[in-house]
């Protein structure tokens, strides 16, 4: 049995103190790269130790084998209860069940600790066997606790330390991240119906809003300019939106793999030991890759797939956080708008535990704006309270603009417009950009007077500023003149 680090430890004890208190039925919650099963298996061991067999229960098939895989690398003896795999003794210090193949064929009766990995997700044969066994000690892993009514049947919730800890301290590697204008994305899916149980967009409507390539942009140019050929994981609206997206990387003769629900378990194996080996670039998944998938060597995220769900936002973040050889950081390419409602890894806050009679859905947390904001000067991602950027040093403006025209393209964390309130510095520089941009595209370079005046709520640029060299146009300047260009087009057109 390995060592705990002294965070895991603290946890154990706290659960420990919450058996004392009289809790029979408690959660830690902990971030991705935490180790619940770490500590789960101490809390296995401990209760073999007394005689003591411990059941653990995932929810999906496929995490079986990685939970089996963990414990026995643990130095525990693991059985297995899950259909046709099925080996397992009372001997066993614990076994490892599928919830599926338990509602089928019960449990064992002479276990007498029960873990549930992954909690937030709890099926009706979870809650018959809590009350059933409602002496027996039940702790419910999970990084995320935001299901409604969970407060109903576990008593005590232990924290682990945040994710914004773990990333301080070394045992995660920090996000970054590019994603589209807000109102691109909300204009691709203003129309998309939601749900009423759990409150999350209907799958097929919003498959038909997003896998449009020319409202959120080219997920594979994107790629090619930002992802800088890391090992990625793709997370997509459906199977043909996955398999679309396959078949545009593979046209570009980028190596990918595309996983659903109706893999096979082989063909499984193979592509996830294919992106491993590094073999194959990209995984593109719908509703596969999103819990439980432990393969640290992603260090970029596509996200395609909208949600207003948080569990399912920050449950794909946490597949590229986790730390590996050579691995610095993790870099998000948002085509869905999820990071700017719900915000990076750092952000996420395990609230207190439901209460609600409701035992379906998810818990909405009210937000009156975005998480995040960005320095409008070098499009950074920028806490809240910050005043000066921690990327490009300069003072982040008192007011920021909102963008008025639709972007196509990626800019990062929705890096918008500069202020009307802006520098006359600023106000210099956009004009300097403007001649140059005039000049590459063979214009007149006095159009830059009259972009700086629209762009600046009519600022009139000063007539000595013609003498001044150009300078190099970036991104967010050709962006803002293109979208003149469009504005003017159309406006012929009527």
């Amino acid at each position: 049995m390995i060592e705990l680090y002294d965070h895991q430890a603290a946890a154990l004890d706290d659960l420990r103190q919450g058996f004392k208190l009289g809790h029979r039925q408690q959660v830690l919650a902990a971030a991705t790269g935490f180790g619940k099963t770490v500590v789960a298996a101490h809390l296995a061991c401990s209760a073999a130790k007394k005689g003591n067999k411990a059941l653990f229960i995932v929810d999906k098939i496929e995490l079986i084998g990685q939970a089996v895989r963990t414990l026995r690398g643990l130095g525990l003896r693991v059985g297995i209860l899950q259909g046709d795999n099925t080996d397992f003794a009372e001997s066993d210090d614990i076994i490892v069940a599928s919830i599926q193949t338990i509602r089928a064929r019960q449990a064992p009766w002479w276990v007498r600790v029960v873990i549930i990995d992954e909690c937030h997700i709890l099926h009706e044969e979870h809650v018959r066997l809590i009350e059933r066994w409602n002496a027996l000690p039940f702790i419910g892993l999970s990084a995320t606790p935001l299901r409604k009514g969970l407060g109903r049947y576990f008593t005590n919730l232990v924290r682990g330390p945040s994710v914004r800890w773990l990333t301080d301290n070394g045992f995660l590697v920090p996000a970054r991240g590019f994603a589209p204008a807000e109102e691109a994305v909300a204009d691709a899916i203003k129309d998309v119906k939601v749900r009423a149980g759990d409150g999350d967009y209907v799958e097929s409507s919003l498959a038909r809003a997003v896998n449009q390539r020319e409202l959120i942009g080219d997920i594979v140019s994107t790629w090619q300019a930002r992802g800088e050929a890391r090992q990625t994981l793709c997370f997509a609206t459906s199977i043909a939106h996955s398999k679309a997206i396959r078949d545009d990387f593979e046209a570009v003769g980028v190596a990918v793999g595309h996983l659903d629900a109706y893999t096979p378990a082989d063909e499984r194996k193979t592509l996830v030991d294919a992106f491993r080996a590094r073999e194959i670039r990209i995984l593109s998944s719908v509703d596969v890759l999103g819990i439980g998938f432990d393969v640290p060597d992603a260090s970029c995220l596509i996200l395609a797939r909208p949600t207003l769900s948080e569990t399912k936002h920050f449950q794909q973040l946490g597949r590229g956080i986790r730390r590996a050889e050579g691995k610095a950081d993790c870099l998000i390419l948002d085509h869905s708008g999820n990071t700017r409602r719900f915000g990076l890894p750092i952000h996420f806050e395990v609230p207190d535990l439901d209460q609600s009679e409701q035992a379906k859905g998810e818990v909405k947390r009210k937000r009156d704006r975005d998480v995040l904001v960005t320095c409008t000067h070098c499009g950074a991602l920028m806490e809240r309270d910050e005043r000066t950027c921690p990327r490009c040093g300069l003072d982040r403006p008192q007011r920021s603009s909102k963008v008025t025209y639709r972007d196509e393209e990626l800019v990062e964390f929705g890096a918008a417009e500069s202020p009307p309130g802006s520098s006359i510095g600023e106000r210099r520089a956009f004009y300097q950009k403007c001649v140059a941009l005039m000049l590459q595209r063979g214009s007149k370079p006095e159009r830059a007077y009259h972009l700086t005046k629209a762009k600046f709520g009519g600022f009139r640029a000063p007539w000595s500023w013609r003498e001044l060299e150009p300078l190099e146009p970036t991104p967010d300047v050709v962006r803002f003149v293109r979208s003149q260009d469009i504005r003017y087009r159309k406006g012929r057109g009527r």
